[in-house]
């Protein structure tokens, strides 16, 4: 569902992260974006279980939501994206609409604390964000039946609490993918 255009600037996109983390940038600085293989993953799920209603927890600069963004044109659905930092948001606007992604995508420029609660209903959320805040906004998280959370950076930053707080979660499968960062991925069982 990614095509070749989108495919190069998600592979501009992560060349400017490594230039930044070899230039040594402070972290809040640096973009957060997840990998170019996990963004192939994530548009290829989201699209797989046919999300019309998608969030994502941290933009960055939009890597991951260019890849939300094509697997909403192809179900006919749209990404609600939050970036708390204004300049990544707007680079992330810039390339979305280069990309003519625009359509599928709610910028959001603010915490998602304030707007989760009254969402209503997703089929699909992305959690790459402050690593402490992965367990809360999974929390505040209403997801359909069938549906499906995934949080990044599960390997790379030893995030072993996170997965046992979804894990022991009622009505959920949840497994970890060995894809870029690792993904824990948590679908919603429907009830019998």
């Amino acid at each position: 569902m990614l095509g070749t255009q989108e495919r190069e600037v998600i592979g501009r996109l992560w060349e400017q992260k490594l230039e930044q983390d070899r230039a040594g940038l402070p972290q809040a600085q640096r973009h957060r974006n997840l990998e170019p293989a996990s963004a192939e993953f994530l548009c290829a799920l989201a699209g797989g279980i046919s999300a019309k209603r998608i969030v994502e927890i941290g933009g960055s600069t939009g890597l991951s939501t260019i890849a939300l963004a094509a697997a909403a044109r192809a179900t006919g659905g749209r990404v609600i994206s939050f970036e708390i930092d204004p300049q990544r948001q707007a680079a992330a606007h810039d390339t979305l609409a280069r990309l003519r992604l625009i359509p599928y995508v709610e910028l959001i420029p603010k915490d998602a604390t304030s707007m989760l609660p009254g969402m209503g209903t997703v089929q699909f959320a992305l959690i790459d964000c402050e690593k402490e805040d992965y367990i809360r906004f999974f929390d505040m998280l209403r997801v359909e039946p069938n549906g499906i959370v995934v949080a990044d950076n599960i390997l790379s930053h030893a995030l072993g609490d996170y997965v046992r707080h979804v894990r022991s979660r009622p009505r959920v499968e949840s497994m970890t993918v060995t894809i870029g960062a690792g993904l824990e991925v948590t679908r919603f069982v429907a009830r019998e």
